[in-house]
């Protein structure tokens, strides 16, 4: 080595991560953290992760005032904030930018979950059972293992593959065609009332998402008691309901991946396009047709027309008055991608972070 060479350790260079696996859910409402190490504050600033088990984000000292108690819906984040000792401290927070107390020069967020309700594959399609609250397991996430958008309000349907919004998405922040729609319990959903269901593709795209598909719904959906004609006790269908209820109303109306309203409340947006062109055993003529085009959003704006005989699409759960045809299995093939009539919802789905070879 020359003279003024410098030795570069990993964990001293700005962005560096690395860790002997996954944060995961411990015990009750604890997580693990895996040990490794970190940069917290940029080139230089190296720190040592422990490794510790069942490690409660509630517990004094663990947190930054904001997590004491949590509550159904939850965004909790954890950080790594530097200790004089050269080894890193873990933090829970509320605050999905800098935990309370530090700032961008001494802590990084490094992962996260949400508090919601929990049914699992051990209580698929169980009707008396009642979800429970707490860590949801499928929604932990680090810098590592996350889907590429924003992991908030999402969980993991197929381990390595696809994260999936917990609930039907409702506003977020910004304005048409830009706003970024978010998942979140409690909220008033997205429908196609002032959106066509040909606008879906632009909200969701905002997020760093797309729509699913047939057999991605299928897996989501899978566990998810079916509605009843008398009752909402297991998903918002009830034949005397008049339009939707809020996000993850029902209690019971969640998948064993923990996705709420998968099944009931509206439909569930598919990106499935087709065109049945001969309808009823008579040849339907295809034609220009401009009214489908000028739906939702942008309706008073020309953007030309679609050539078609019947364009359909799919959609999948059921809607608020369908009763029992309500159900995981549940899917409508007729639907039309240019509707605005308040019955269809918007839920995205993202991949995972790939990682270098």
């Amino acid at each position: 080595m020359a003279q003024g060479d410098k030795i570069i350790i990993p964990a001293m260079a700005a962005g560096f991560f690395s860790t002997l696996g996954s944060i995961s859910k411990g015990v009750g409402n604890t997580l693990n953290f895996p040990e490794g190490m970190a940069n917290v504050g940029g080139n230089g600033f190296g720190c040592l992760v422990p490794a510790i088990t069942n490690w409660d984000p509630a517990l004094a000292g663990n947190h930054d005032g904001t997590v004491a108690a949590m509550a159904l819906g939850d965004n909790v984040y954890v950080y790594l904030v530097r200790q004089a000792t050269g080894t890193a401290k873990w933090l829970a927070s509320k605050n999905s930018t800098v935990p309370t107390g530090y700032d961008a020069g001494n802590s990084r967020k490094i992962g996260g979950f949400h508090f919601g309700r929990v049914r699992g594959v051990a209580n698929r399609y169980i009707t008396a059972y009642v979800p429970t609250i707490g860590i949801v397991p499928n929604s932990v996430w680090d810098l590592d293992h996350r889907p590429t958008c924003d992991p908030t309000g999402m969980a993991e349907v197929v381990p390595g593959g696809i994260w999936v919004d917990i609930y039907l998405n409702s506003e977020g922040a910004g304005i048409w065609p830009e706003n970024v729609p978010v998942s979140a319990f409690g909220s008033t959903i997205i429908r196609n009332t002032i959106y066509s269901i040909s606008d879906f593709h632009q909200l969701i795209s905002n997020a760093g998402k797309r729509l699913p598909t047939v057999d991605e719904f299928r897996r989501y959906a899978e566990g998810a008691p079916g509605g009843l004609d008398a009752s909402n006790d297991q998903a918002w269908s009830a034949t005397t309901n008049t339009g939707p209820c809020t996000a993850g109303y029902v209690a019971k109306a969640l998948s064993q991946y923990n996705i709420v309203d998968a099944v009931g409340n509206v439909w569930d947006w598919i990106d499935s396009h087709h065109d049945i062109g001969d309808v009823g055993g008579s040849v339907t003529p295809y034609v220009w047709d401009v009214a489908v085009v000028n739906v939702g959003k942008d309706a008073a704006i020309p953007r030309g027309s679609v050539y078609h005989a019947a364009w359909r699409a799919v959609v999948g759960g059921g809607v608020w008055n369908n009763g029992v045809l309500d159900g995981a299995c549940c899917l409508n093939s007729n639907a039309f991608p240019w509707a605005a009539n308040g019955s269809v919802g918007l839920r995205g789905v993202c991949g995972p972070k790939k990682h270098d070879a």
